[in-house]
């Protein structure tokens, strides 16, 4: 079910549901949109048919879930995998970093949980501040280069979406911020796929 129109997708779940006895639904999918997350979810509290996303759209973690809802996602969590990474830069005694995030969104929870890890830690860390980006109205990328320069920390931590991310990392590459000395963190749920960013 590669069709990512809400109106077909829920049709096409509820026919499945209503004339086959099903115990659970395994879902995978290419979309990686959240939109597909989110109908999913929404059908599972609706007929409390267990729900389990493996792949694509239906794999990004939804926090908080409907009520009711018996949808499971194999995928790790914005939290989890900043987590991960303070225990990365804990690890290698890289203290100071700088955090890029763009206006997609979740950023501002993202931004918040930064906050929480390193207020709550009795690690020295050195947040040399946030950029958040607005790709909109910059066809040639001369602002986003001019403002990823000004980060001053080598250590990265980048929030954002797919596309968004291989945007930022060809201004960064033509910024020559990309090669040895610079370390890029990318965060997010809907970052997956096969595909491999911009070098």
């Amino acid at each position: 079910l590669n069709d990512t129109n809400p109106r077909s997708l829920i049709l096409r779940l509820c026919d499945v549901l209503s004339s086959l006895r099903i115990h659970g639904v395994v879902f995978e999918d290419d979309a990686r949109s959240e939109a597909v997350a989110q109908i999913l979810d929404f059908i599972s509290a609706q007929t409390s048919v267990p729900i389990v996303g493996i792949n694509g759209g239906s794999a990004i973690v939804l926090t908080p879930k409907e009520k009711g809802s018996t949808f499971l996602q194999l995928g790790s969590s914005t939290e989890q995998q900043l987590q991960v990474i303070f225990e990365v830069l804990e690890e290698y005694d890289w203290t100071a970093f700088a955090v890029i995030t763009t206006l997609f969104p979740g950023y501002e929870e993202f931004l918040d949980y930064v906050e929480v890890l390193t207020d709550n830690s009795f690690i020295g860390w050195e947040h040399r501040g946030v950029l958040t980006l607005n790709l909109t109205d910059d066809p040639h990328g001369t602002r986003l280069r001019r403002q990823l320069r000004e980060v001053s920390a080598q250590i990265r931590l980048l929030y954002c979406s797919r596309e968004e991310a291989e945007t930022i990392f060809r201004a960064a590459k033509e910024a020559g911020l990309t090669g040895p000395g610079y370390v890029w963190f990318v965060i997010g749920t809907n970052l997956g796929g096969n595909e491999e960013l911009p070098d």
